[in-house]
């Protein structure tokens, strides 16, 4: 974590630009994006860039205009709902962000929510993790992940889930692939009467009946932090509203009798004895342009070798990257500029590895396999021939240049201790000049 503090890069934020190949399925979603809409025109556009850009292309986007009053606002929605046939809009009138969301989950067809505000963004592999999330820990009544603050406040959000916590502090984002019939059991969220704290409210009421989520360990969701929140915006207009407010949720966490544990990536189930080779049924199509040979690389972590890098990087081609041990996601950052990037640790147990793997060769058309210094993609290679003996497969075992990573952390410690020093001096020479006035 110390590590990610220091190198993440808060400038390479997804959806700065469309791909030029974007993911396209059939006509039968299996997500939900919604949206409730409100005025929102100034960010939105690298926000439809991020959902566009997704990896995974079983979605549905339904955005609610609630009543936006901004000039040029259908214009403009109208101007998102053309870009793409997934996307639906509908309006209504202004009652709020909780109301909003609730008409759009009734226009869902899908058994997954994903709330999604206008000016917020997701990693490119977000949803598809998600839904594999989901699908293999179908106990699991939502799916999150790690965080990020970005724009006017910067910081990461890594913390382990704590019900006891969620009690007196929200620690969750509203942004999650949520099970659509716990939200309509427990009646969306309008029900909540004060709704600045409808995610809130709702992740109360979940863990009051018991239902527990599973965290994914990479940052998927990107928070736009302006200078003033709404919620700011409200607590300082009525401080009376703010104490109502929080009695409600006061009263919502009264009813969560017993703690509830949420499973969190890295799993346990990580052995190596097991050898579990099982492929996936998945007949759904899946269709993007091949912009140059399609090459899945099977490596034990992404670090800074640069040997491996420049291989991954070559031009012509189009490099999906599987990992299979936990490393700083900083990495993951650099190579996310070039490649599709899944780290089977961060939101798979290790019995659904080779299924994943066998869904991404089918889907991504693969034209190559390449395994790099990795013992499992050594363990799955003859399962790997044989499934797919028409795809040239090559493994490469190479010394890897480690002592680039502790130069990088060298360096910056050098540099940090003479930036305090001169600080120091700075403060000593400025306190000085006060005390001689």
């Amino acid at each position: 974590m110390e590590v990610e503090k220091i190198f993440f890069n808060y400038d390479l934020q997804p959806g700065l630009t469309k791909k030029k190949n974007i993911a396209k399925g059939d006509n039968k979603p299996l997500v939900s994006i919604i949206t409730s809409y409100y005025n929102a025109n100034k960010y939105m556009e690298q926000t439809i860039n991020c959902v566009l850009n997704q990896t995974f292309p079983f979605w549905e986007w339904i955005i609610v205009d609630d009543g936006s009053t901004e000039e040029g606002t259908e214009v403009f929605l109208n101007y998102i709902k053309n870009k793409d046939p997934r996307i639906r809009i509908y309006k209504k009138q202004n009652e709020g962000l909780a109301k909003g969301r609730d008409y759009a989950i009734k226009y869902a067809t899908t058994d997954y929510i994903l709330p999604l505000d206008s000016d917020d963004l997701l990693d490119m592999t977000y949803i598809e993790c998600a839904y594999w999330c989901a699908i293999t820990n179908p106990e699991a009544s939502w799916i999150y992940s790690n965080s990020l603050g970005f724009y006017k406040q910067q910081y990461l959000w890594k913390i382990s889930f704590d019900s006891e916590r969620m009690k007196k502090d929200n620690i969750l984002t509203a942004t999650a692939l949520i099970k659509k019939d716990k939200i309509i059991e427990l009646e969306g969220y309008g029900i909540a009467k004060r709704y600045v704290n409808e995610d809130w409210h709702l992740w109360l009421r979940m863990l009051s009946k018991g239902y527990f989520p599973v965290k994914m360990n990479f940052y998927g969701f990107w928070y736009r932090r302006c200078e003033q929140s709404l919620l700011s915006q409200i607590n300082d207009k009525n401080q009376e509203e703010n104490n109502l407010r929080i009695k409600d949720l006061e009263k919502e966490a009264e009813k969560i009798e017993q703690k509830v544990i949420a499973k969190e990536y890295p799993s346990n189930n990580l052995s190596e004895k097991e050898k579990v080779f099982e492929k996936v049924k998945w007949d759904k199509e899946f269709n993007k342009e091949k912009l140059g040979k399609r090459v899945l690389y099977i490596l034990p972590y992404i670090k800074t070798d640069n040997r491996t890098y420049k291989y991954i990087k070559e031009e012509q081609q189009e490099p999906i990257v599987i990992t299979t041990k936990v490393c700083p996601y900083i990495y993951r950052q650099m190579y996310e500029q070039y490649a599709e990037v899944f780290d089977l640790t961060s939101f798979l147990d290790k019995e659904n590895w080779t299924k994943f793997i066998y869904y991404i060769i089918i889907t991504r058309q693969i034209d190559k396999i390449v395994i790099i210094n990795s013992n499992y993609g050594d363990n799955i290679s003859n399962w790997l021939k044989k499934e797919f003996s028409n795809i040239p497969l090559e493994i490469l075992h190479y010394k890897e240049n480690k002592n680039l990573y502790y130069k990088i952390i060298r360096k910056y410690k050098k540099d940090h201790r003479i930036y305090k020093k001169i600080f120091r001096k700075v403060k000593k020479f400025i306190a000085r000049k006060d005390v001689k006035k």
